[in-house]
């Protein structure tokens, strides 16, 4: 690990490829390269997935998923303030954020869901 004046520091991902990453992101347990642009960093215990992006040569913290809800409420939370807009069925559905009011998605999991869902696109 080594220390720059912003406070940004290089850690090694899985790969054994070292990163420079913003002041104030703690390496997880795992840090994955996505792609050229794209960290993923897995922190096991507290059960979330943060997401570092590229910006002037700096991986720099985008958001993360968290899933301390998953196994007693079967949802998972998605938290950024980056939101530009969330779509679903690929762009079918669009909700935009032009106000920068939104920071946060909730999405609860259901296997009976699941199955009603496969069951509609395989026309059952």
């Amino acid at each position: 690990m080594s220390e720059y004046p912003d406070g940004s520091t290089l850690h090694e991902a899985t790969s054994g490829k070292w990163h420079r990453l913003e002041k104030g992101i703690r390496k997880g347990t795992f840090l994955i390269e996505f792609s050229d642009t794209l960290l993923v960093n897995i922190h096991v215990n507290a059960k979330s997935i943060h997401l570092l992006m590229l910006e002037d040569d700096i991986f720099r913290y985008m958001g993360d998923f968290s899933f301390e809800g998953l196994e007693d409420h079967r949802k998972f939370l998605f938290y950024s303030l980056g939101i530009d807009h969330v779509h679903f069925n690929n762009g079918d559905i669009r909700v935009d954020n032009p106000d920068c009011s939104m920071s946060t998605v909730f999405v609860k999991l259901s296997h009976d869901k699941r199955k009603e869902t496969g069951d509609k696109l395989q026309g059952l």
